[in-house]
């Protein structure tokens, strides 16, 4: 799996907690053609900037994506378009790297309650990380019995950091 594939899959698997997925596919097909990029959803301006969030909603328009309850942004009278809670759920997933001109997304936040915690395809090859230490390395050791001070100590992290590791392998680990 590319990293665009892997940031568009992390960006649908939001959404399809609320818009199922044969409704989005249209979507994300019409972002496909009109943008020219094999994963338009995993370029930041899409969201974070007003000329993709208009995009977006045009893209919401020209397929028919009839149920507003479904959108991902909305129109506002003299705001353009605004996201919808799905939507400022993923940006805040988002980190704020990014590789090229195209605003392309570099890495994500692997959860918005554990914001230390990265996916980054350039660090441990994409492995959940903090300070480009593995999350499983940090939780295996405090689990083993290391104290969260030892932790921090050895790897010149802080507390709330190692905490945040943990916290999200347990989560992880409890999801799988």
């Amino acid at each position: 799996m590319t990293w665009g594939e892997f940031v568009e899959a992390r960006l649908l698997a939001e959404f399809r907690q609320g818009i199922p997925m044969v409704k989005l596919r249209p979507v994300v097909e019409w972002l496909r053609d009109y943008t020219g990029q094999a994963y338009p959803l995993s370029y930041s301006r899409t969201f974070l900037e007003q000329d993709g969030r208009d995009l977006l909603l045009r893209a919401q328009v020209e397929t028919d994506l009839d149920t507003q309850e479904l959108w991902m942004v909305f129109p506002v009278v003299g705001q353009g378009a605004l996201m919808t809670a799905t939507t400022r759920r993923f940006t805040g997933v988002i980190h704020a790297s990014v590789d090229d001109d195209h605003g392309a997304i570099a890495a994500l936040r692997a959860d918005a309650g554990t914001p230390d915690v990265v996916l980054d395809p350039h660090v441990r090859q994409g492995q959940p990380s903090v300070g480009n230490i593995p999350t499983e390395r940090l939780a295996e050791l405090v689990c083993a019995g290391d104290s969260i001070e030892a932790v921090v100590d050895g790897y010149g992290l802080t507390e709330e950091q190692v905490e945040r590791a943990v916290t999200y392998e347990a989560t992880r680990r409890g999801a799988a």
